[in-house]
């Protein structure tokens, strides 16, 4: 055996298929350019990615635009305004009378299926109050995530005490049973909620019953745990400040490519076993 001979890595064993879950709120779901950035360059390969709330905008980019370079030059331009404008709304108006997607996400995306994707896309808004869990694999992007990007306690109210609460207890932050039953062989679920988590805690931002919130909280924090441990892997990101802070877009991105390359490691592990 030659002493000076270079080790190569060692090959998958087998090509598995690769599933990504995604969910979160606020500006850590920037995270999502840094992830997906980072496992691109590992030749981590994704087949299907499942994605609830803030994630989906990022993980359109991606599917979308030409480069993942291109989809980090699209999320530095995003401002407040352009997640505020999906958000606002009187709980009591439709979706489609009270809801807007900001110019800057209409002009850098051309394509109008989300079929059209370079990867199988699930988008499962099962964080509204008003839809269920329903989830969107083919037709218009805009309508799914309008109403996955919608969170209560970001630029959108609370429902009322007088309306069906019905929607609290089928709340879904994540999806990962649908990556399960897409045939998912590896999945892999990020969850981005812990700086909402905290917003929603504390409650100094909103008006809306203390009660209610954290029946919320609690709810969608029961439904993201559970999600969690039916994937193989499962990363997380935290910033430690405000899910509206969007000086902290760069440092999500970061966080991202961090725990993407953890993963990447992980993955690999698990490919070779």
């Amino acid at each position: 055996m030659n002493p000076n001979a270079v080790e190569t890595p060692k090959p998958f064993k087998e090509k598995r298929k690769i599933s990504l879950v995604l969910g979160g709120a606020g500006v850590s779901s920037f995270a999502t350019v840094g992830l997906l950035k980072r496992l691109h360059e590992e030749g981590i390969e994704i087949e299907t990615i499942v994605t609830s709330g803030w994630p989906t905008l990022f993980v359109l980019a991606a599917g979308f635009l030409k480069s993942i370079h291109d989809v980090e030059w699209f999320a530095m331009r995003l401002q407040e305004k352009d997640f505020s404008s999906v958000s606002s709304s009187d709980p009591s108006v439709d979706y489609s009378g009270r809801e807007r997607i900001s110019s800057l996400i209409e002009s850098n995306f051309k394509e109008k299926e989300i079929n059209e994707t370079k990867f199988a896309l699930i988008i499962a808004p099962g964080n509204t109050h008003s839809d269920g869990n329903d989830t969107f694999d083919h037709g218009d992007w805009k309508t799914p995530l309008l109403k996955t990007m919608a969170v209560p306690g970001l630029f959108r109210p609370y429902p009322t005490r007088t309306q069906d609460q019905d929607w609290i207890q089928s709340i879904q932050g994540m999806n990962v049973e649908e990556a399960k039953r897409r045939s998912g062989r590896i999945i892999v679920a990020v969850e981005m909620y812990d700086d909402y988590f905290s917003f929603l805690k504390t409650g100094k931002k909103d008006s809306s019953n203390g009660v209610f919130r954290q029946l919320y909280l609690g709810s969608l924090k029961k439904s993201v745990n559970q999600q969690l441990k039916e994937a193989n892997l499962e990363g997380h990101i935290q910033l430690m400040t405000s899910p509206t802070n969007f000086a902290e877009k760069r440092l999500a991105i970061f966080a991202g490519y961090k725990e993407g390359a953890r993963l990447a490691k992980a993955i690999r592990s698990l490919s070779n076993n």
